[in-house]
């Protein structure tokens, strides 16, 4: 009978030994995995903090990249001579929008549709100082035909795009034309312009008829 309970009491000693190595194992198997699992999330955290570019760092390579892109697409502005001759008699340099006008975007029984018309009342107003400001002010295409009418001076004038260039007629004024295309530059003829679009140059064509 000692024999035997000798032999149970060093089983229960060996399996109790065996149990608290285990655990012991297994204690150290969950320390190692943990470890392991901060260390992999704090490498991906650091690896991420190198390869992210701060916003102020990202505006200033914008803005650098923009001005390149600027820089290499302007093109210088060519200045453009004025020409000589006896013919040239101004520079066309004067605002249009500075002159109080009543504008009308179409005219009646005009049939092509490109017709516009301004009317003013001005003293000491020359139109062909201006036909460069009417045209960048008031054509939509070199198709539009821009009638000036000055009541006060009691002249018409027609502004057009001809190859490029600005041909300026100014007749007399009828009563009642800025309303009728038909009616539109059926006075006596005064004179005529070109203005050249590249610099505003002014070069008299011919006199009253």
């Amino acid at each position: 009978m000692k024999k035997q309970h000798i032999i149970i009491i060093a089983v229960i000693v060996v399996f109790w030994i065996g149990h608290g190595i285990i655990a012991s194992n297994n204690r150290q198997t969950e320390n190692t995995t943990t470890e392991n699992q901060t260390d992999v999330r704090g490498g991906g955290t650091a690896e991420l903090e190198k390869t992210e570019v701060p916003e102020s760092e990202k505006q200033e390579e914008t803005t650098e990249q923009k001005e390149t892109t600027e820089a290499i697409t302007e093109e210088p502005t060519e200045i453009v001579e004025h020409r000589t001759g006896d013919n040239i008699v101004g520079i066309s340099d004067k605002d249009i929008t500075t002159i109080y006008s009543t504008k009308y975007d179409t005219v009646r029984n005009d049939v092509t549709g490109n017709w516009k018309c301004i009317v003013i009342a001005e003293n000491n107003f020359n139109v062909e100082d201006y036909a460069l400001s009417c045209y960048k002010n008031y054509f939509d295409s070199d198709k539009t035909i821009l009638a000036v009418e000055n009541l006060t001076t009691k002249t018409s004038t027609s502004i057009s795009v001809v190859s490029g260039l600005l041909y300026v007629s100014v007749y007399e004024y009828t009563k009642g034309e800025e309303h009728d295309a038909k009616a539109m530059f059926g006075g006596t003829h005064l004179v005529d312009y070109i203005v050249y679009t590249d610099n505003g140059d002014i070069e008299k064509v011919t006199d009253s008829e």
